[in-house]
């Protein structure tokens, strides 16, 4: 018969286990396929995205929350730019694209933007709201979906960004 000392090793164990390695699989999936337009004219894919750390964020110009976020994720793209990070801005029934050109112009948002419609929204989630902020590794997989607009949601952004990058590098 084992010794209460072991069976309580035992049991520690066996509750330290769900807390290493990958999270579940249902918290890390693939990333849906999109084929968006670019606000500038062009076109963008998550295949053209796979091999980059990706912050796709989901937004809208008439969302209070996101706008008061604009300013922290300018700093956040410049700041991650030179590590090979892309952020993305994904923006939704926001008008027409020169409305959002000028807005995006008036407001300084200096990362790239697309053009969401309900395809992409359904892809990734359906309506969970705005804003909601995906951090996509290089091989493509969701690794982590922030909901709203948190006080800690930069700081838990950048601990996602250090973490895919650390395993693509």
């Amino acid at each position: 018969m084992p010794s209460r000392r072991t069976v309580l090793t035992l049991c520690a164990s066996l509750l330290v286990l769900p807390a290493c390695g990958r999270p579940p699989a249902a918290v890390v999936r693939a990333a849906p396929s999109f084929d968006l337009a670019d606000l500038n004219g062009g076109r963008a894919t998550m295949t053209s995205l796979k091999g980059k750390v990706v912050v796709l964020d989901f937004w809208a110009t008439w969302c209070g929350p996101c706008l008061s976020e604009l300013p922290e994720y300018v700093k956040f793209a410049e700041r991650n730019r030179a590590r090979g990070v892309e952020v993305v801005g994904v923006v939704f029934d926001s008008g027409e694209p020169k409305e959002i050109q000028d807005f995006v112009r008036e407001h300084r948002v200096t990362y790239r933007q697309l053009l969401g419609n309900d395809d992409v929204a359904e892809a990734f989630g359906g309506n969970q709201g705005l804003p909601t902020t995906f951090v996509i590794d290089a091989s493509g997989l969701i690794c982590l979906t922030v909901l709203g607009s948190t006080q800690d949601k930069f700081e838990r952004l950048q601990k996602a960004v250090d973490q895919a990058l650390a395993v693509q590098g």
